[in-house]
């Protein structure tokens, strides 16, 4: 044993693992599953991140794109006609919501509008068109181009007309290709493309109105570079998106970002599962050795040296599932397009990257050895008298001693959790401190969701065998004693299942419980309808025809508001301050209103609300609780502001609070009555109508107000929920992976005891059991082991789901019955698959072959 070199271990390794070829193959496959799952997700990701940056032109039909939310100012505008004269060439695209209708019989819809120049759009690439037509010279003031889903749901063709703004124009085909549309800010719903002189002819832009802005900037020989003309754009337009094809979009590239790192974790914990499924089958291939061990000891092997022989082993196995992982992922790659067909047009192109293949593997490896870590300390407990004192009863030790022993494993458990806790670190984007709390947050998770799960499977367990006790049929009791066979590790196979049971029940609850908090009644008064753009002319007209119209229940509001941006809050410029999240918008130009008397629905928190039949004599303003927090100001703060190119300076009257029933909640600053006199006021409104009311609601008020749009929260929630569905599909498609981990894992334990399991056979049918019986005990074992699994994912998903409906989402919680019992059905029959998938052949034994070898 002195020679007892790495090469020796390796072909003692080899030896065993091919006696052991069954079982370790469901071990591969259960890696195999996690890093499929995980390299689909990141080679995705890569392949659809280097699409953006190689077709950047293309995807924003230009070298350069600037978006705004309101007009540009004539500095602005300057700055623009100066690049022009440079030769920088460029074109201005609107894109707003209004109402279309086909005509008196049929309700009008919510569109989305996007106004271009046909002659100069887009700068790259092309909008495709059905039937096939050139844009330049087939969108005209007179016609459109509209999505697939305006002709089916208005029952339209091409070649008939639309009403927009109250003005005909005619269909001339349907959009099939649009380059830029994931760039635009109005990406979800029916689409209607047009000329800017056709947008001019409905009327719907008016001073005021809420519109995204974006302008495309195309460069030629003789025009500044890329950089020059971006810095130029960015000291002029500082609150604009700004991005150029050097670099990925940034709201798509955060986007994807986020997304790959949440589906890389939950495919993380897929591979988590089978790296358990390699633990919990080493341990039992090192009890099956147990005698090998003892006489290689007795010759003189040390515990490091037999240690080499199954620690080759096991970075085989995580090996090998890791290269099976990574060409599984190819093939989850090639999936992912699918989900975002309805978005993207452009595919990226499926290839092997060697990054995402070697991250792959080396991260199999890392969690197969550290989560193996446990059961190979266990080798140097393993005495040579131990096959001399095996028959003798075993003394059971207190409690001190096997915590002294354990030691060891309690180091190992630690290093386990520290480096998923750094394979999650790697996954996470942002700064620093995001990273370390994702790190911690994972690890925090994995440690409470096992150490909850094994409680609860031992627990369950345990209650079984007290039932079991009990007067029960025998193929129920013997099924269940089934699973205390040795080596049978039922417990591990009860977390591993149970993981993916509970995750993926946990995101169709959530899902679930979301929409229908939408779909929910709403509390008295709270609106349903939406009208958007009402000039102050049309004011008074519009709440007549209102209170005139059928299931118009309590009163409608209608509060006017104007785009004005905070400059200054006590002194401090608000692009200097410090903010995270949706704060990052008070930099951008803000919905305000003003009002003069303080109605009933405003709670005033700190301050004085001013008097209504004496204005104060400067502007004053009454601002939100929330975002006096972030501004940090208090009645008697100043405040600076742009409006209109105006600079206007109110004082801070008071910190209020408005539940969020009513519209003026949607507006976090209120100024004095007068002090917006003389600036551009678009009037928004709010009332709730029977639902059954809404179509000719709508109907009537487009006949005699085109311009104005209706928007029905009906409609709304159509669209958030395919949005929803779409993303929870691409969820549970992944956290799939995680169910079918276990379902192998099982597997691998059936066929880990495949030898117990036919000496059994063999000793009930010399007894008389027929092979319908023995067949009958084994499905109780596996149906119990996955109703069980079931069982506690269930129980687990029921909780995590509303506690995140509580506390993040302030849904109402409830428990879903029925999803619950289909999960542990399914959850049942996908066990007893695997199960005898694992066991199909042992049925088939003869008793004699067996005798004989005892």
């Amino acid at each position: 044993m002195s020679t007892f070199s790495w090469s020796t271990a390796l072909k003692i390794a080899w030896r065993e693992a091919r006696s052991s070829t069954y079982k370790f193959l469901f071990v591969i496959f259960a890696v195999g599953i996690g890093v499929g799952s995980l390299t689909g997700v990141r080679g995705f990701s890569r392949a659809f991140h280097d699409m953006l940056l190689g077709q950047a032109r293309t995807l924003m039909a230009a070298d350069l794109s600037l978006r705004v939310f309101t007009l540009p100012t004539p500095e602005q505008d300057a700055t623009m006609n100066d690049l022009a004269k440079q030769t920088v060439q460029r074109t201005w695209i609107t894109e707003t919501l209004t109402m279309a209708s086909a005509g008196a019989e049929k309700p009008p819809m919510l569109v989305s509008v996007k106004a271009v120049d046909p002659k100069v759009y887009p700068f790259y690439g092309e909008i495709r068109l059905d039937p096939p037509a050139s844009l330049s010279t087939a969108l005209t003031a007179d016609t459109i181009a509209v999505s697939d889903d305006i002709l089916l749901r208005l029952g339209l063709k091409t070649g008939d007309s639309l009403l927009l703004g109250g003005k005909e124009f005619r269909i001339i085909g349907q959009v099939t290709f649009e380059p830029d549309r994931m760039l635009g800010s109005l990406n979800v719903g029916p689409r209607v493309m047009m000329t800017r002189t056709g947008l001019e002819r409905t009327g719907l832009m008016l001073p005021g109105s809420r519109a995204a802005e974006r302008f495309l900037f195309k460069l030629v020989p003789g025009s500044p570079g890329i950089a020059e003309v971006r810095s130029r754009l960015n000291k002029a337009f500082p609150e604009a998106l700004i991005a150029d094809y050097r670099e990925t979009h940034p709201i798509i590239t955060r986007g994807l970002n986020t997304a790959t790192t949440f589906l890389s974790l939950v495919s993380l914990i897929t591979l988590i599962v089978g790296a358990i499924g390699v633990a919990t089958a080493m341990h039992a291939h090192i009890q099956q050795r147990l005698d090998s061990i003892a006489i290689m000891k007795c010759l003189g092997a040390r515990s490091s040296q037999i240690v080499r022989i199954y620690l080759i082993q096991t970075a085989a196995l995580g090996l090998a599932g890791g290269v099976l992982g990574v060409t599984l992922g190819t093939a989850v790659q090639q999936i992912f397009p699918q989900f975002l067909a309805r978005y993207f047009q452009l595919e990226p192109t499926v290839s092997w990257d060697l990054i995402t293949a070697g991250q792959g593997i080396g991260i199999a490896l890392l969690a197969t050895l550290l989560f193996t870590v446990p059961p190979l300390l266990g080798i140097r407990k393993i005495r040579p008298n131990l096959i001399l004192r095996r028959e003798m009863a075993e003394i059971k030790r207190g409690w001190r001693a096997r915590l002294l022993e354990s030691r060891a494993s309690i180091v190992a458990g630690a290093a386990i959790v520290i480096g998923i806790s750094g394979v999650a670190m790697s996954f996470a984007t942002g700064t620093r401190n995001d990273i370390w709390k994702t790190g911690a947050y994972f690890g925090g998770a994995l440690v409470v969701s096992l150490s909850v799960l094994s409680g609860i499977a031992w627990l369950m367990l345990r209650g079984l065998r007290m039932a079991s006790r009990r007067q029960l049929p025998t193929s129920i009791r013997h099924g269940i004693a089934n699973l205390y066979r040795p080596g049978n590790h039922a417990q591990s196979v009860l977390v591993a299942l149970g993981i993916g049971v509970m995750f993926t029940l946990t995101v169709y609850l959530v899902e679930r419980g979301v929409i229908a908090q939408m779909n929910r009644n709403a509390p008295p008064g709270m609106p349903n309808v939406f009208l958007i753009d009402i000039t102050p002319q049309q004011r008074s007209a519009v709440v007549d025809l209102l209170k005139q119209q059928k299931g118009v229940e309590g009163s409608i509001e209608l509060i006017g508001t104007t785009a004005a941006k905070l400059l200054e809050a006590d002194g401090v410029d608000i692009q200097r301050k410090a903010a995270r999240g949706w704060a990052r918008w008070l930099r951008a130009p803000r919905s305000v209103t003003s009002a003069a008397d303080m109605s009933g629905k405003v709670d005033v928190l700190r301050g004085n609300w001013w008097s209504s039949s004496k204005p104060p004599a400067s502007p004053e303003i009454c601002m939100g609780e929330q975002v006096a927090k972030i501004l940090n100001v208090n009645p008697g703060s100043t405040t600076r502001w742009s409006i209109s190119g105006k600079e206007l300076t109110a004082r801070v009257a008071c910190i209020y609070n408005i539940d969020s029933i009513h519209l003026a909640s949607r507006v976090e600053f209120i100024f004095s009555s007068g002090a917006l006199d003389g600036f551009p006021v678009i009037f928004y409104g709010a009332l709730r109508a029977q639902p059954s009311a809404v179509p000719a609601l709508q109907q009537s008020l487009y006949q005699h107000y085109p311009t104005v749009t209706v928007v029905n929260m009906a409609d709304v929630l159509q669209t958030f929920q395919g949005v929803v569905d779409q993303i929870a599909m691409v969820i549970r498609f992944i956290s799939m992976f995680a169910i079918l981990a276990g379902a192998i894992i099982l597997s691998s334990s059936v066929a880990g005891t495949r030898f117990r399991r036919m000496r059994e056979v063999v000793i009930l049918k010399t007894l008389g059991a027929t092979r319908w019986r023995v067949s009958r005990i084994f499905s109780v074992e596996f149906l119990i082991l996955g109703a069980v699994a079931g069982t506690m994912g269930a129980l687990l998903a029921n909780g995590f789901s509303n506690l995140l409906l509580k506390r993040l989402l302030d849904a109402q919680t409830t428990i879903l019955i029925v999803p619950s019992l289909l999960a542990i059905v399914a959850t049942a029959l996908i066990a007893n698959a695997a199960g005898w998938m694992a066991s199909f052949r042992i049925l088939g034994q003869k008793p004699l072959e067996i005798l004989r070898e005892e």
